[in-house]
């Protein structure tokens, strides 16, 4: 850093920028600025109609329908819409443009594994990014949305701090952030997945021992302003998120949820969720 002097100028000047720009809490990025971060990240431009198996994504690759093409994919946008659910929020007519970007490193890894000891051996990391712009403000109806799914796994976003959660009637986030060390702990303590797991492995002792020493990080971005909606995602296990910190660079994020402290309760009540879906599913066999 500068001098005192230096650095209250400069803080200053960021505060009246702020003011000027409305202080956003969330990242407005359309079709354009997009495309420019992907090239500056050299990721290989894909086509939407390549599939999963044509696609390289340790190299990074990327795809985006522009406004000027937006009327002759609308079969395949009603279609993304649909897999994600989110066709029955946001109407197929309103999207003006849509963007995806995924790079990874490592994951062939995990076609390596056999035992659950395996995960040890594991170094993987990676990231995607992901914009659709829309011709109304859809912001209310896409949190709201997303609120309801929370619900359906009992996570209340009122448990959610204000680094995780914010609403309103232009823009509004939710963000979280898993830390893998704290989860296998997690896991570890919760006897029923403990019980399960020793059944259908009859080793979960040494398992969890395997586990002890697993680190990294699992995170996620929603975002949305007005009309504009901008996910980031990634994470990492036994290796640097170093893909998803370029990603965030990149695209201008307005949060690096690898960055957050994970909120502790509430990944303990996701634990005790899958608990007792694990204990139900298990009594019908």
């Amino acid at each position: 850093m500068k001098k005192v002097k230096v650095l209250a100028s400069v803080v200053s000047v960021a505060m009246i920028a702020g003011l000027f720009a409305g202080c956003s809490k969330t990242t407005t990025i359309g079709a354009d600025k997009f495309i420019k971060a992907c090239e500056k990240l050299k990721l290989e431009e894909a086509d939407y109609d390549d599939s999963i198996d044509e696609v390289d994504y340790e190299d990074g690759v990327y795809a985006c329908i522009e406004e000027d093409d937006i009327e002759d994919r609308q079969e395949e946008l009603l279609d993304l819409l649909e897999e994600v659910t989110l066709d029955t929020v946001i109407d197929v007519e309103d999207v003006l443009s849509v963007g995806l970007a995924v790079k990874t490193s490592g994951t062939d890894d995990f076609e390596d594994i056999e035992d659950p000891e395996d995960l040890a051996d594991v170094e993987a990391e990676g990231a995607l990014a992901f914009q659709m712009t829309l011709a109304d403000n859809y912001t209310e109806d896409i949190m709201e949305y997303f609120e309801t799914k929370l619900d359906m796994i009992d996570v209340d976003v009122k448990d959610l701090s204000s680094k995780e959660y914010f609403s309103s009637k232009n823009e509004g986030y939710i963000r979280f952030n898993i830390d893998v060390a704290q989860l296998v702990k997690i896991v570890s303590e919760d006897d029923d997945l403990m019980d399960l797991l020793d059944e259908a492995t009859g080793d979960a002792e040494d398992i969890m021992d395997s586990w002890s020493d697993l680190k990294g990080t699992i995170g996620f971005s929603i975002e949305v302003n007005a009309n504009n909606v901008f996910i980031i995602a990634g994470g990492s296990l036994n290796a640097k998120a170093d893909t998803l910190n370029s990603f965030c660079g990149a695209f201008g994020a307005s949060c690096n949820p690898s960055k957050l402290p994970m909120n502790k309760e509430v990944v303990e009540d996701l634990v005790d969720k899958v608990a007792d879906l694990a204990m139900m599913f298990a009594g019908y066999f």
